[in-house]
């Protein structure tokens, strides 16, 4: 059964038996309230927040409700990372980034596949599980505080991507050091600095690139505290980082993303930075002081990766941004793809989430670069598609020109974040594909995996975690790469929140 190859749950139903079906499932405990809630209109919740609630349950589980066939030659485990609550000890949570890390590893061998999923039982969780009540602040939810307490303190939540790397699974978030976890029981271990090379006060991006030749990993932060600058680092095989630039800046300014090409580093800085003031009065999440400057440019910036040569930035028009997808070089030009918005709609949404109506949000607009680095002119730009967001290729074409590109698209007006189509950009013969979701079904980033021994890139597989609003559960769909044919869905009879990114280790099983 294919990704839109979806057969109603109310087929050959009036809507009142429906309801009355539906309803007697809630009272007998087989549904839950809210879901029925959305299936029949009252009291009607947004997809994309159903797809980001609470989740239903810790542990480990062996999944064995399975439509199609998990190929056996599939072996390793999908880790995906996740803000795991929408309310803190009664406090509700304003912005989609809050919430304890949720983090969740499948794990395939031979055809099985197993399901371990919790949260990070950081430090800071711990000591509010113990308090019984709300003490960190969040990106977008201040704290309450008592009498005594002048400011409360901040978490650093490993909640927007996870990765591993130098044998350790790294939980990553962009307000500060990254989160080492146990890869098979999931299990805190301690903030990670790269044995001594990360400063106390520079946080670490969520988005590192990896040279797939080599090894060797690039990454940066912006250091905080007097002199903002921005820090780029080469991550080396002996797991520390060496320092390749320090760039003054003018403000801290909100980088998510990098590009990394055969011989650069690029950035792409949207006029988007902290009113630094506003936030160290401590009135204030740091969601409330990030602004928007519309009459300030989008800047460029081109970095050679050895780190010894100056730096090459771009102006074009205000724009905010947060994903990537692939950069290359040719005849001395460089082509990028990033997912660009005229305006920061996006943003005050994002800060909008516990509301159950969102504003309107700008398109995102899938738009394809070339850079000139020698003239420091931008030589070309088209706006490909719309509407899209999370992209991912195959990233052992880090850097080469690569073929494909897979991004999530919303086709829902009225949820922005509620992403129901996978499309394919075939840059080869200047073609997309797209496959639909049903109707009550969100669908997380697609992960690329190749065919053991295969080098191409349609040899492979997609693997995504999904959310079915109808059965109030998650699931992982995989697909073939290269015809985007289903081949299996598997359920694992819980609901978890769904979260940004994730990434596919091949060394790591859990049993």
């Amino acid at each position: 059964m294919a990704l839109n190859d979806h057969e109603d749950d109310a087929h050959g139903m009036s809507r009142r038996d429906f309801t009355i079906l539906l309803g007697g499932a809630c009272l007998t405990g087989m549904a839950e309230p809210q879901v029925m809630a959305r299936l029949t209109g009252s009291g009607r919740k947004r997809l994309s927040a159903l797809a980001y609630q609470n989740p239903s349950a810790e542990g480990t589980w062996v999944l064995k409700k399975i439509e199609g066939t998990v190929p056996r030659e599939l072996n390793g485990t999908l880790y995906r990372i996740a803000p795991g609550q929408k309310e803190n000890h009664g406090v509700m949570l304003n912005h989609l980034f809050d919430g304890d890390a949720f983090l969740s590893g499948y794990s395939f061998n031979s055809g099985k596949v197993t399901l371990r999923a919790k949260y990070v039982d950081t430090p800071e969780r711990l000591e509010e599980l113990q308090a019984g009540r709300m003490l960190y602040s969040e990106f977008g939810t201040l704290a309450p505080r008592t009498g005594e307490e002048k400011q409360a303190k901040s978490k650093n939540q490993p909640s927007v991507n996870v990765m591993y790397w130098d044998n350790m699974l790294l939980g990553l978030s962009e307000g500060g050091h990254p989160t080492s976890i146990d890869p098979v029981d999931l299990n805190y271990r301690a903030r990670h600095d790269f044995y001594g090379t990360l400063p106390g006060n520079v946080p670490f991006t969520a988005h590192p690139k990896f040279d797939p030749l080599t090894g060797e990993g690039f990454g940066f932060g912006v250091q905080q505290g007097m002199g903002t600058a921005l820090k780029v680092y080469r991550m080396e095989l002996n797991g520390k980082l060496s320092e390749l630039y320090s760039l003054p800046q003018k403000g801290y300014f909100m980088v998510h993303d990098m590009l990394l090409s055969k011989e650069h580093i690029i950035f792409v800085i949207p006029p988007v930075r902290f009113d630094l003031p506003t936030l160290f009065k401590g009135q204030s999440s740091p969601a409330d002081a990030l602004r928007y400057f519309e009459k300030e440019p989008t800047r460029y910036l081109i970095l050679k990766r050895d780190g010894k040569s100056k730096p090459v930035t771009i102006e074009q028009p205000p724009s905010m941004v947060f994903h990537h997808g692939n950069a290359f070089e040719k005849d001395g030009k460089i082509v990028i793809d990033t997912l660009l918005s005229p305006d920061n709609t996006g943003l005050t949404a994002l800060h909008s989430w516990s509301k159950n109506r969102m504003p309107m949000v700008t398109s995102t607009r899938l738009t394809r670069f070339v850079l000139d680095p020698g003239k420091a002119v931008v030589s070309s730009r088209s706006e490909i598609s719309e509407h899209q967001e999370f992209p991912r290729f195959d990233t052992r074409r880090t850097g080469l020109e690569a073929r494909y590109l897979y991004t999530l698209e919303s086709s829902i007006k009225d949820d922005p974040f509620a992403m129901n189509a996978l499309v394919r950009h075939d840059f080869a013969f200047n073609k997309q594909k797209k496959i639909m979701a049903p109707g009550d079904r969100m669908l997380g980033e697609p992960v690329f995996i190749p065919h053991h021994g295969r080098d191409e890139e349609d040899r492979g597989w997609l693997v995504m975690q999904g959310y079915d609003a109808s059965k109030n559960e998650n699931f992982i769909e995989i697909l073939d790469a290269g015809t985007l044919d289903f081949e299996a869905r598997i359920w694992t009879g819980q609901h978890f929140p769904l979260g940004f990114h994730g990434n596919f280790s091949k060394d790591m099983i859990i049993e």
